[in-house]
């Protein structure tokens, strides 16, 4: 059942963030969500139930998006090796790094991205509103980035809990 969820979640994610940022303006700057899922599964999850859902939804990124293939798979690889990384040496538990975190893989997929660029077109320069679409969304990231993290952990453990009242066995 957590499978179902998982897919569940990153299904819906998936498709948000490929269909109404184009349509609606106030997503134009949004952040992207599915970091918020990869942070989670990091944080709070096994290696065996996280990595399969960060190799294949980072495949289905990369496949709907349109960018060069492996863009967004390499970036949720990278940030989900780094935090399990940072797992040995940080307090989980602890909420107050959750903002820290979320900004630090906005910055790092940026980074890429811009890394990216500049492999395939050497002489591009920067574009000058990147710089006020990064800040919105580390902006936007500090609200709401925590403020979803801890939700995805929160349906988790009703999730569990709710399939203990039907199933004792279940684990």
């Amino acid at each position: 059942m957590t499978y179902f969820l998982y897919t569940v979640v990153c299904l819906l994610v998936v498709v948000f963030q490929t269909t109404l940022p184009m349509h609606f303006a106030m997503f134009g700057g949004m952040y992207d969500l599915f970091l918020l899922f990869v942070i989670y599964l990091g944080f709070y999850r096994t290696i065996r139930e996280g990595f399969p859902f960060v190799i294949f939804f980072g495949l289905a990124m990369d496949a709907l998006s349109g960018g060069p293939f492996g863009l967004y798979l390499t970036s949720y690889f990278w940030l989900y090796v780094s935090i399990l990384g940072m797992i040995g040496f940080m307090r989980v538990g602890n909420n107050m790094i959750l903002p820290l975190v979320v900004v630090g893989s906005i910055l790092f997929q940026n980074i890429i991205f811009l890394g990216t660029m500049t492999l395939f077109v050497p002489e591009a320069k920067i574009p000058v509103f990147l710089y006020r679409n990064v800040l919105t969304q580390v902006l936007f990231s500090v609200i709401t980035g925590p403020i979803l993290i801890l939700l995805f952990h929160r349906a988790h453990v009703v999730l569990e809990k709710w399939l203990k009242t039907f199933q004792p066995e279940y684990r």
